[in-house]
């Protein structure tokens, strides 16, 4: 999220991480936004609903992407700032966070949001408690606009309503995406069966995907639990289960959880730790892996001609 100032004609106007909503000096004033995303390959949620909110102003409201733009080095002179890699605590302003965001603005014909926020987890690698706390729920409704909706939710299934919603998605047709993963620890058979009826799609709504993980090795017993349970619903070749390496574990822990989640048929996916780039073992794991360099060459060979 971006938070500005900016002073014209004596007048300050603009968002500040310490207040709650926005403030305007004297009288009423004309904007020109400029909103400007730097990464991310999804668009950016609280970018869309400032920009909703200026556009209802009638401020004159421009949006530029600079997420696809690949360097090695960015240099930039820094007039604003926001979002949780600059401050875990900063939030949308009321007023702001409560927009619809803009679909039009972003040139998108699919929906985004939250159902929940927050999380029943408190996971050491993650930062979603500390930011955002225990699970509340969310009147996602209002965000939706297409018949494609991208869920945002931390952890979907955690919701007492889980069952409400997936039936609102099933009884109107509407494709979903769980693109932050679903908790395999919280599945059983009603929620699996459920599950299975649901338009469940990967991010680009080309391809059927749920997303799940499989970050702590000290859960195997439960992941395998679970996944048996998932799978005589779900076709395994539909699962997708991140893997994250290059926290806490050691390399053979890594491979043992592929190993394990491909035995079951599922498609793993490696997620480096806070994308490390000094340990080149695990970015020659990742790629194999995510490349599904995997199912043409074994690792022993593949690690073999990267030497």
């Amino acid at each position: 999220m971006i938070f500005f100032r900016c002073r014209k004609n004596g007048l300050q106007v603009g968002l500040t991480p310490s207040c709650s909503s926005i403030f305007f000096d004297e009288g009423f004033l004309m904007m020109k936004i400029a909103l400007l995303q730097i990464d991310g390959k999804m668009p950016n949620l609280a970018l869309m609903k400032i920009a909703a909110f200026h556009r209802k102003r009638g401020d004159e409201v421009t949006f530029i992407d600079l997420s696809s733009i690949k360097a090695d080095r960015w240099y930039g002179s820094k007039i604003f700032m926001g979002g949780s890699g600059y401050d875990l605590k900063a939030k949308l302003p009321s007023g702001i966070e409560e927009q619809v965001p803009d679909y039009d603005l972003f040139n998108i014909d699919y929906s985004i949001g939250f159902t929940t926020r927050g999380c029943i987890r408190n996971c050491d690698f993650c930062i979603v408690k500390e930011k955002e706390g225990n699970l509340l729920e969310c009147d996602f409704s209002r965000d939706i606009k297409h018949s494609r909706y991208i869920i945002m939710d931390n952890n979907f299934l955690a919701s007492e309503f889980w069952k409400e919603k997936l039936k609102y998605f099933i009884d109107n047709k509407i494709k979903v995406c769980f693109n932050q993963g679903l908790d395999i620890r919280l599945i059983t058979e009603e929620k699996a069966k459920v599950l299975s009826k649901v338009l469940y799609y990967d991010a680009s709504f080309t391809h059927r995907r749920l997303y799940f993980a499989f970050d702590n090795p000290k859960l195997e017993k439960v992941f395998k639990e679970k996944l048996e349970i998932l799978i005589r619903h779900v076709k395994p070749y539909r699962i997708m289960v991140y893997v994250l390496v290059g926290h806490d574990t050691t390399f053979d822990q890594d491979m043992k959880r592929f190993e394990i989640i491909r035995s079951f048929g599922c498609d793993p996916y490696i997620m480096i730790y806070n994308n490390r780039r000094d340990n080149q073992e695990l970015r020659d794991f990742s790629r194999w892996v995510n490349k599904r360099v995997y199912k043409s060459c074994s690792w022993k060979d593949y690690k073999g001609r990267k030497t």
